[in-house]
């Protein structure tokens, strides 16, 4: 048995029938490199070596009664592979539309809690003879970097695979993660005997030393507050950084309330690209990541008449929340959310691309440095702790169906990029061709656009409430468009750039980040 901590527990409060906490991958494999071919039964017997391997997918959620702790982690008795392993069939073409729909469906549906929250599809048809695998997991088990170690485990370097112990072994040297849980996985579940489920008692039992702690996290909690305030006030009144910037009162752009369907689009972008306009500015690969879907943006609402060149929305552009990796070196950083964030100001109001870039770069190194001095993580992990679940998800359900959430947004969409190996991966015998991630959406960021890089290419997933966001198709290829014509306008933009203009451009931003 498990306690949830830290930001973790805000994931399950914060579900609902029509905002599921739940992120997603959407795999593509070539059969042609597995031996013998691919076959259903291949892939479910792979499955069956492998999960029991990955011991955050043998848990399921247990609430302590009466709310008196957060929910507890324990080992499902009765886990069924079958239960959580689905096979499905696009309809003919099984073309990227096929696709997109049977993803938007999957995620339209919220998982089943009563057991272990995560649920694999295997899916046939695709053209070509390709094969899809859409692999959901409830958020509460993992963020993007969990997520790429967690899928590490499924996947091999060859298309001979690896016995179960060695993928455990190897999943964190491949993403540069702690090796001691992932090393100890295949051992672990060789000897997993799970106990029956806890009794109520049981869980209130185990409740107890939490309940008796539960003042000191409350003042550790104000304490945490306190000292973030202090920082904030001391980056407020130094004249030697850029103003500080209230995450708050973002325009309103997609605040439609949420519903229960989504609409699902995917793209593509070569890294080579956004790396020569990362060296060619001095900027960061998120930085250029976060212009090319402002520019997308920027395209997209024009075509929607959604405003973008209004007064309203120039003087006040679309804001991007950035989740932030905080994930530590410890063995007990290795799975779970470590997350803080940044709120990045998307300069969308701009026309010019490399203008948009640039404003972009020194917006995200203030946010940035504001995150590394205010501290969001600890002070959001404190306060987790410290308010009392039976208030804590009854007010965020209220917050909710009020709207008073998604009044108080803190921004427009959400932009993640998460990185991933650069090296071919093979699933099953079969070669990995893309692997598109997904993030939830939430009542006042109905879009969610979230990046991976895997052999020299950025896969781009797309997944927003279908009522908020017009033609997500159309978005997804304005993104690809507008990586183009950031190239293009680099190649004059970067020539009248004298060099000293150029040197003083950089060393602000360097400040900036330091």
């Amino acid at each position: 048995m498990q306690r949830m901590s830290g930001i973790d527990p805000m994931f399950v409060y914060s579900d609902t029938p029509v905002t599921p906490m739940e992120v997603a991958y959407t795999c593509v494999f070539d059969p042609a490199t597995a031996p013998g071919g691919y076959s259903f039964e291949a892939v479910r017997a792979h499955l069956a070596e492998r999960v029991p391997t990955m011991l955050p997918l043998l848990r399921r959620l247990m609430t302590v009664p009466l709310g008196l702790d957060h929910p507890r982690w324990v080992d499902d008795p009765a886990f069924d592979l079958d239960n959580h392993v689905r096979r499905a069939a696009l309809p003919a073409p099984g073309g990227e539309a096929e696709l997109r729909a049977k993803v938007a469906e999957v995620m339209g549906r919220p998982l089943d809690h009563s057991q272990p929250p995560w649920e694999m599809h295997v899916v046939e048809g695709l053209a070509g003879g390709r094969v899809g695998l859409i692999a959901k997991v409830h958020h509460s088990v993992i963020d993007g970097v969990a997520g790429v170690q967690l899928m590490a485990q499924l996947l091999d370097f060859g298309p001979e695979g690896r016995s179960p112990d060695a993928a455990a072994a190897s999943a964190t040297a491949s993403t540069a993660a702690a090796s001691g849980p992932a090393a100890a996985a295949g051992a672990a579940a060789a000897r997993w005997r799970p106990p029956s489920l806890p009794s109520g008692v049981q869980l209130v039992a185990h409740a107890i030393p939490s309940l008796v702690t539960s003042p000191i996290r409350a003042l550790g909690a104000l304490r945490e507050i306190g000292k973030t305030a202090v920082r904030m006030a001391q980056r407020a009144l130094d004249e030697e950084t850029p103003p500080l910037s209230i995450p708050l009162g973002a325009p309103a752009t997609f605040e439609t309330p949420v519903g229960a369907a989504r609409s699902v689009s995917f793209a593509e972008l070569g890294l080579s690209p956004v790396r020569d306009l990362k060296e060619r500015f001095g900027v960061t690969i998120n930085d250029v990541i976060l212009a090319v879907c402002s520019g997308a943006l920027r395209a997209h609402l024009n075509e929607h008449d959604h405003l973008a060149g209004s007064d309203q929305v120039a003087g006040n552009p679309l804001v991007a929340v950035v989740p932030i990796s905080v994930r530590g070196d410890s063995p007990d950083d290795d799975q779970g959310n470590r997350l803080s964030a940044m709120f990045v100001p998307l300069a969308n109001d701009l026309s010019d691309p490399i203008e948009r870039l640039l404003s972009i770069a020194a917006a995200s190194a203030t946010a940035k440095a504001q995150e590394r001095a205010v501290g969001y993580a600890p002070m959001a992990s404190a306060l987790a702790e410290a308010v009392p679940p039976a208030l804590a998800r009854p007010v965020i359900r209220l917050g909710i169906s009020l709207g008073a959430l998604r009044r108080a947004r803190a921004g427009n969409l959400m932009i993640s990029n998460v990185p991933g190996p650069d090296f071919a991966l093979y699933f099953a015998g079969m070669k990995m061709v893309a692997v598109y991630p997904l993030g939830p959406v939430v009542d006042g960021v109905a879009l969610n656009i979230t990046v991976q890089t895997y052999n020299d290419t950025l896969f781009v997933g797309l997944n927003a409430c279908a009522s908020a966001v017009p033609d997500l198709p159309a978005l997804a290829r304005s993104i690809v468009a507008e990586l183009e014509h950031m190239t293009v306008a680099a190649e004059n933009a970067y020539d009248r750039m004298g060099s000293i203009e150029r040197q003083a451009r950089l060393a602000r931003m360097a400040r900036l980040a330091s």
